[in-house]
């Protein structure tokens, strides 16, 4: 698997295991919003994305790539609102379809 031109090491994390490896950890619903807001902006997080409810797919698989993408939203949400947080990716997808 590819993410960002980076190749995913094939192993599955759980949930919880990547909320675990956050810094600092979050519980597995902090996450859940944090792969929220990457499902909905960024290519490499569509798959998070269930196809019949346009919401969260809990069945989607985590691996190693994903957390610097999450930890980054960690990191913007400690210092932002989620709301906020949201609105930068939001932003920096429209820059990215304008170029």
């Amino acid at each position: 698997m590819e993410t960002r031109g980076l190749s995913c090491q094939h192993e599955e994390l759980t949930r919880l295991e990547v909320a675990s490896l956050l810094t600092p950890k979050v519980s597995a619903r902090q996450l859940q919003a944090y792969l929220n807001i990457a499902r909905k902006y960024l290519p490499e997080f569509k798959k998070f994305t269930n196809e019949k409810t346009g919401g969260l797919d809990g069945y989607a698989k985590l691996y190693e790539c994903h957390i610097a993408v999450l930890q980054e939203i960690r990191s913007l949400a400690r210092e932002h609102t989620l709301a906020d947080v949201e609105s930068e990716f939001r932003q920096r997808a429209s820059k990215t379809r304008k170029n």
